[in-house]
């Protein structure tokens, strides 16, 4: 789901008509790309301001948000400086563009004033203990939606970055954003305003011969989704794929993308088996299941609660890493010490050979002798003992220490591949995006065995509902299934993918496996890639810049034998260098 410029523009309407004037009470991160911020202005509210590589947003939350990280960066030491104990004093949003500018104006508290004044206290009835105007801090907390390169910067007074969510280096952009450089906004879009248009600015602008009118909106009009494309065209058409050609409604359509596209707002959301599937701050009347909301943030919170739990999904990950890290700790030591049996099998093989050695030069050695040199290597003796008992000491220490090491082999392969396991169902915790796939992973990771009991011997009941992967349509019509789970990545593999599908995977490192449904047909290059970025971007070298993808049949995929789910060996046909994209 795709927030837009039109949702941003609905949020700072709403932001402008609660907070300007309003007095930050209270700054914490509920997670380490997110901003929450506790605001007195005649009553309390809560603001989340989110960096998110997929759920990037704004809006008011209906409920306090508690901290998701123990770790202090230095966003926070400086939002605590500059940002609490604040007042809001501007809501911008340049035109059409998905930035949020928030200015906060700060008076430092007197010498003689407590540090720390009762957060919980209304605003009004608290005494003036700050100093006087010409000491005022200023600044402008900036949130950037832009999916993977979202961000949350804090900048000064004099436009000079003080600290951000996210550090982007020259070698990342051209738009470096770092401590102590100036901050520039993204540069604007070069194309129609959408709130100006007109029939002949629009017949101009879309060329004929297009398979998708909403697809050819989208590209000449800045701050258009491809959602509310869709909208203006069903408004119109009465349905929403549309060829473009000159015999087109032209001054309906151009009607409908203004009104579209301007306030008043109705901010709607649209149910589908009972979740939120999508979010607009106009009616959406090309989906079913749409329903009003009271305003853009209730829609808002409504949807992103299904999927990111700002208040618990932080600190379960961490609790279910630390025990699966643990029980990693625990198999590392049964694998090193059962190396260390198999390196004894070669004390095993000399025990065999000085005893064949003993016997075989019985007629030389004479009584009390204490060695035999053969080939140069020596062969200490017992001159106490008879050169046949030395011989068949070393035949019963032989024996003894091959009957210990039966099976060791076997038991060293067994636990490499709970440590492969293991390493991928870490890999996917730290991707899992929300509650509920965190909530799948320990499931899965409860049934491997991986967890053991609580901490505290209690017995966890989870919901036995079963999380689905996901499914994408590439740009080409060609569905496209993402395994983010060890169970849903078997699923994905054996059960939806055909023998003759395409099959995708990050080379040598942990991730999802992705099932392209070509069957009999030729896959073009461009779902392709498309496929193979997801598969980057669920790995553990989502943070790459490129990412090696290899791709094969999904007949040459098998499933490693004993092992646990989700773990295979495959014969590769080729593969593709691609940057992660998150699903669209």
């Amino acid at each position: 789901m795709y927030f837009d410029a039109l949702t941003l523009a609905a949020v700072v309407d709403e932001l402008r008509a609660t907070l300007v004037g309003g007095r930050v009470q209270h700054v914490l991160l509920p997670g380490e790309l997110s901003v929450a911020l506790e605001i007195y202005a005649g009553r309390r509210y809560y603001l989340v301001l989110s960096a998110h590589p997929q759920f990037a947003r704004v809006h008011l939350s209906p409920v306090r948000i508690s901290r998701g990280t123990d770790a202090t960066p230095p966003l926070l030491l400086l939002l605590r400086k500059y940002v609490n104990r604040g007042r809001i004093t501007a809501i911008e949003q340049p035109d059409l563009e998905r930035v949020l500018l928030l200015s906060i104006a700060k008076r430092p508290l007197l010498r003689n004033s407590d540090d720390e004044p009762e957060l919980d206290s209304d605003d009004e009835d608290r005494p003036d203990t700050t100093s006087p105007e010409d000491e005022t801090l200023r600044c402008e907390l900036i949130v950037e939606i832009m999916e993977r390169r979202s961000n949350i910067v804090l900048v000064g007074d004099d436009n000079v970055i003080l600290a951000a969510a996210r550090h982007v280096t020259p070698r990342m952009s051209r738009r470096p954003v770092l401590p102590r450089e100036p901050y520039e906004l993204p540069p604007p879009q070069s194309r129609h305003d959408p709130r100006q248009t007109t029939a002949v600015e629009m017949r101009a602008a879309v060329p004929d011969g297009q398979p998708d009118l909403a697809r050819a909106l989208v590209s000449a009009y800045r701050g258009l989704s491809p959602l509310a494309a869709r909208e203006v065209v069903y408004r119109v058409m009465g349905r929403t794929i549309v060829p473009t050609g000159a015999d087109l409604p032209w001054e309906a359509l151009a009607g409908a993308l203004r009104q579209l596209c301007q306030p008043p707002w109705t901010p709607h959301i649209v149910i589908d088996d009972g979740e939120p599937v999508a979010f607009a701050p106009y009616e959406l009347t090309h989906l079913p299941g749409a329903r009003p909301c009271p305003s853009m943030s209730a829609a808002l919170d409504a949807y992103y609660a299904t999927r990111e739990r700002l208040t618990a999904h932080h600190q379960r990950r961490d609790a279910l890493r630390e025990r699966l890290n643990a029980m990693r700790e625990r198999l590392e030591r049964q694998r090193s010490a059962l190396r260390a049996e198999l390196e004894r099998a070669s004390d095993l093989e000399r025990l065999r050979w000085e005893g064949e050695m003993i016997f075989a030069f019985l007629h030389e050695l004479a009584p009390g002798q204490d060695h035999l040199e053969v080939d140069g290597r020596r062969i200490t003796l017992d001159p106490r003992k008879s050169p046949v008992e030395c011989a068949q000491d070393r035949f019963r220490a032989y024996e003894k220490a091959k009957s210990a090491l039966a099976g060791v082999p076997e038991r060293l392969r067994a636990v490499e591949l709970r440590l492969a396991g293991l390493d991928e169902t870490l890999a996917l915790l730290e991707l899992a995006e929300g509650y509920d796939a965190i909530e799948a992973i320990a499931r899965e990771a409860e049934a491997e065995g991986y967890l053991g009991s609580e901490p505290n011997g209690r017995t966890r009941k989870r919901s036995d509902r079963p999380v689905p992967p996901l499914r994408l349509e590439s740009s080409d019509g060609i569905t496209i299934y993402v395994g983010r789970t060890a169970q849903q990545n078997e699923h994905v593999t054996f059960r939806l993918g055909a023998p003759d599908d395409l099959w995708l995977h990050v080379r040598g490192a942990p991730g999802a496996h992705v099932i392209i449904k070509a069957g009999q047909r030729d896959v073009p290059e461009r779902t392709i890639e498309e496929a193979a970025a997801l598969a980057a971007y669920y790995s553990s070298q989502r943070a790459s810049a490129s990412v090696e993808v290899e791709i094969a049949r999904r007949r040459h995929v098998r499933k490693v034998r004993g092992g646990p789910r989700g773990l295979v060996t495959y014969q590769a046909e080729r593969s593709v260098r691609v940057t992660p994209r998150p699903p669209w």
